[in-house]
């Protein structure tokens, strides 16, 4: 993937210098077209959320876009297994916080995905006569995109005090017991001392983005224009981390969700966006 991104990158830089030359040597471009000269407002939906931006042009070919996009969306609520209930050590079962720990076998959560950023993105379009163009810039907004939390607000204790338990252990007798908490993939999510589960899917709040649209973020011809981009925001190795940012180990490496982490560390965007041309 780094390497793929430094490619993108050494490919965009060779566009923007290309085309900048192409835009000095070419007199048949349109009279009004200049610096800070015109805007436009528009609308977009995508995979970035629904946003709002403004557009302008810095040079004969390339368009400055900033504004904001971002999505919240409601709980999705799922069982989670307990993992007290997979202790078997007959040292660890006799102790009366496991044991009671040990009670209930799935525990509901609830997850809650949150996507908010601002961006500010350059667009070279190397065609005259074709609405083609390349996009690049930074995105910055939100690090924890996904939430999860128990829906019984302070009910775990229970597990807050089995998870010390066996922390007393490992420490008193040299013993590696996994933690107590709820399993989620490779990944178990353990109780804060108030009771709750208070997890997020943590990843970079800075997020470059290169992509390539088709159409005009401003109009020549009229007032109204459409554009259509897909690109990719690098934000990192995702990582889980309780709310006081320790990050959570996983039980896996290659495989299951933690697996699926490993790769995912940019997050696609298809992207609509409406526009309305001001002046």
């Amino acid at each position: 993937m780094k390497h793929n991104f430094k490619r993108l990158t050494i490919l965009l830089a060779v566009v923007f210098a290309t085309t900048g030359v192409s835009a000095q040597q070419n007199s048949k471009l349109r009279a009004e077209d200049g610096l800070f000269n015109h805007l436009s407002v528009g609308i977009s939906t995508g995979l970035t959320g629904p946003g709002i931006d403004v557009a302008m042009p810095v040079h004969k070919l390339v368009t400055v876009r900033a504004g904001i996009s971002g999505w919240s969306l409601g709980d999705i609520k799922f069982k989670a297994i307990n993992t007290a209930t997979e202790i078997t050590e007959m040292q660890m079962v006799e102790d009366d916080a496991v044991r009671m720990a040990q009670m209930e076998d799935k525990v509901e959560l609830a997850l809650k995905p949150n996507f908010w950023n601002f961006y500010l993105l350059g667009e070279v379009h190397p065609f005259t006569n074709v609405p083609f163009y390349f996009s690049a810039g930074l995105f910055f907004g939100s690090k924890h995109f996904i939430d999860f939390r128990n829906t019984n607000e302070g009910a775990l204790g229970f597990l807050y005090e089995a998870n010390q338990k066996v922390e007393d252990y490992n420490r008193l007798f040299l013993t590696d017991y996994p933690p107590i908490g709820l399993k989620f993939g490779d990944y178990v999510f353990t109780a804060d001392k108030n009771g709750n589960i208070d997890v997020r899917m943590k990843t970079n709040a800075v997020k470059p983005y290169i992509g390539i649209g088709f159409g005009q973020q401003l109009a020549k011809k009229h007032r109204l224009s459409l554009a259509v981009d897909a690109g990719l925001l690098f934000w990192g190795t995702p990582k889980f981390v309780l709310n006081d940012e320790t990050e959570i180990k996983s039980s896996g490496k290659n495989s299951g969700i933690t697996g699926a982490l490993s790769w995912l560390k940019a997050w696609p965007n298809l992207e609509v966006r409406l526009a309305y041309k001001i002046f």
